[in-house]
C-alpha cells in the first residue's frame, strides 16, 4: 500500500466507551465536604477523571471546557446549583447540552422530583447518597441513554419513562396525531392541562396559570390553525421564561402572566 492510498483512506472510528468511569465527571456542590464525599466514592470506584467545584458558574465553564462530561450536581433547593446548571447546559448550542445530568437532593417528595426532571435531568437521587445507587444511575445513564427531546418549553432526556402493557414508551401527542389517535385540538388541551397540572404539583401556582389560560383560549376554538398554533406556542414561551426565572420576586411572575392573560382575553373577544 502507498503512503497516499493511507492518506485517502477512511478515517476508523473508534468505539465510544460505555463505562462512565472512562468520562470526565464534574460534581457541584457548594458544600466542600459532600462534594469531596461524593468525588471520594467516585474515585474509589475507579473514576480517575473525576473534578469538583462549588459554584454554577464554575461548574458550567468545566462541562463546557471537557468532552463529554457526565454532570452530578446539588439539589437541595430552589437556589442550590443543580435547578440554574441543568437549564443552562440544557439550553446552550454545543454537544454538551445533552451530557447525563444526576441530581442530589435532600427532599423525596414528587414535586421536587418532577421539578428536576421537567428542568431535563437524567436522574434524581434522594440523600445520603449510597455508592451502591449513585454507581446504577452512572451505568444507566451511560448503557441505556434515552432520547434527547429539544422543545419550546423542555430540552433533556425523554420524560417518559414508564412503559405501556405491551412494553414500549408512550408515544408523544404530536406522534398520536400522526397517527390518528387524537385530533390537534384533543392534543393540545392535554397539553395546556399537563402544563397546568405539572406547575401544581411543584408548588408553582403563578406557571400554573399559564396552561389555565391556554386551555381557557383552546375551549373557544373548533380547530388548531395558523392563528391558534401562534397562541400555543406563546403560552410555552411564557411557560419556560417562568421556569427560567423561578426565583424572581412574584410580583414581577405575576406580571408576566397579568400580561398573557390579557392577550388570549383579547384574542378571545377577537
Amino acid at each position: 500500500m502507498q503512503f497516499d492510498d493511507i492518506a485517502m483512506s477512511t478515517p476508523v472510528r473508534l468505539p465510544v466507551s460505555r463505562r462512565w468511569q472512562d468520562r470526565p465527571v464534574i460534581v457541584v456542590d457548594p458544600s466542600s465536604f459532600l462534594r469531596r464525599l461524593v468525588a471520594d466514592v467516585l474515585r474509589h470506584a475507579g473514576g480517575d477523571n473525576v473534578h469538583t467545584f462549588g459554584d454554577v458558574e464554575a461548574g458550567l465553564s468545566a462541562a463546557i471546557t471537557y468532552a463529554r462530561p457526565i454532570i452530578i450536581s446539588d439539589w437541595s433547593d430552589k437556589s442550590s446549583p443543580g435547578p440554574i446548571l441543568t437549564r443552562a447546559l440544557r439550553r446552550k448550542n454545543l454537544p454538551v447540552r445533552r451530557a447525563p445530568i444526576i441530581a442530589l437532593g435532600n427532599s423525596g417528595q414528587m414535586r421536587e422530583v418532577e421539578r428536576a426532571r421537567d428542568a431535563g435531568v437524567n436522574a434524581f437521587i434522594l440523600r445520603p447518597v449510597s455508592p451502591a445507587a449513585l454507581f446504577a444511575r452512572l451505568d444507566d445513564s451511560m448503557r441505556n441513554p434515552r432520547p434527547y427531546v429539544e422543545t419550546e418549553t423542555f430540552a433533556g432526556p425523554d420524560r417518559r419513562i414508564r412503559p405501556n402493557e405491551d412494553g414500549r414508551i408512550a408515544w408523544k401527542r404530536g406522534v398520536d396525531v400522526e397517527a390518528g389517535l387524537a385530533t390537534p385540538l384533543e392534543a393540545a388541551l392535554a397539553q395546556a392541562d399537563a402544563m397546568a397540572l405539572a406547575m401544581m404539583r411543584q408548588g408553582d401556582m403563578v406557571a400554573a396559570r399559564v396552561g389555565r389560560s391556554l386551555r381557557q383560549y383552546l375551549e373557544t376554538v373548533r380547530e388548531v390553525g395558523p392563528r391558534e398554533t401562534e397562541i400555543i406556542t406563546l403560552h410555552r414561551s411564557a411557560l419556560r421564561r417562568l421556569q427560567e426565572f423561578e426565583n424572581a420576586p412574584t410580583a414581577h411572575r405575576n406580571e408576566l402572566v397579568n400580561g398573557l392573560e390579557e392577550i388570549t382575553a383579547r384574542k378571545i373577544a377577537a
